[in-house]
């Protein structure tokens, strides 16, 4: 069985909807990349009241052994066109969507069904824009064996931010199905854990992987989110876990953020 690695590869773009934007680390099966559409392991994303923004800036600084610094620029939002043409409309249709999609997990693949197609007849594809950077996060990654411990700043740099989002995603293609206590269906888009964060995984069966999330911690008053999920349709692929800090009618940013990201190997099949 080839072993995981995780690696700090700033070159790697990703493709599907996603392509072009930076990522966190990457994870490896032997010569395998594991990452595919998803954004890595410890990205970002800011939702603010009417756009999605991201980062296509990063930057790294050297550390000690084993660990990286990481930081982000969050230079581009993310638009809606339809036939062609940006939509501002669409886009404030969408973002506001999506706070109602993710409380209702048990709905997801429902409200999902009519949307793929729709999208694909009527050619609504995102657009990224560049913007003046709003803000900057900084994550410290330290690489043990097959876990990460995450740690992440935000600094504002312009403008009010919203729902800060940490993202932690690999490919659905690899990580097909959940784990808890044995194999069970992935979870539906975004759902959002609770009292089991610490007994659920995704699941790639091929590799016999488990990915989790544990560990997560803040000193804010901001009390952070966590949710896991996996979408797999025309330009998407990806599984992961994201953590959600603030939100928009917030007015301070998260202290720094902790968390930690682990993959357990062999022993499942």
């Amino acid at each position: 069985m080839n072993g995981i690695s995780i690696v700090p590869d700033r070159e790697y773009r990703g493709d599907g909807i996603s392509e072009g934007l930076a990522r966190g680390l990457l994870v490896w099966s032997g010569t395998e990349n594991l990452t595919g559409e998803g954004m890595g392991i410890g990205s970002v994303a800011i939702r603010c009241p009417r756009y999605t923004c991201f980062s296509r800036t990063c930057m790294d600084k050297p550390g000690a052994e084993g660990v990286i610094t990481r930081t982000f620029l969050v230079d581009t939002r993310m638009s809606w066109s339809i036939l062609g043409t940006v939509s501002p409309w669409l886009t404030r249709s969408i973002e506001s969507g999506i706070g109602a999609y993710m409380r209702l997990p048990r709905l997801q693949r429902l409200l999902m069904a009519p949307v793929l197609p729709l999208r694909s007849l009527l050619r609504i594809h995102p657009v990224f824009e560049s913007i003046p950077p709003c803000a900057e996060v900084t994550f410290t990654y330290r690489i043990t064996g097959t876990a990460v411990d995450i740690s992440a700043r935000v600094s504002l740099l312009d403008g009010p931010v919203g729902t800060v989002c940490l993202l932690n995603e690999l490919s659905a293609d690899c990580f097909m199905a959940g784990w808890n206590k044995g194999m069970v269906p992935p979870p539906p888009g975004w759902e959002e854990l609770n009292g089991e964060r610490d007994t659920v995984s995704l699941y790639d069966p091929v590799h016999d992987i488990r990915f989790s999330i544990a560990a997560v911690s803040t000193s804010s008053p901001l009390q952070p989110r966590v949710f896991w999920g996996r979408e797999q349709g025309e330009d998407l692929c990806w599984a992961g876990f994201a953590i959600e800090v603030g939100g928009p009618d917030e007015v301070a940013v998260p202290d720094e953020v902790h968390y930690r990201i682990e993959f357990t190997v062999g022993g499942l099949t």
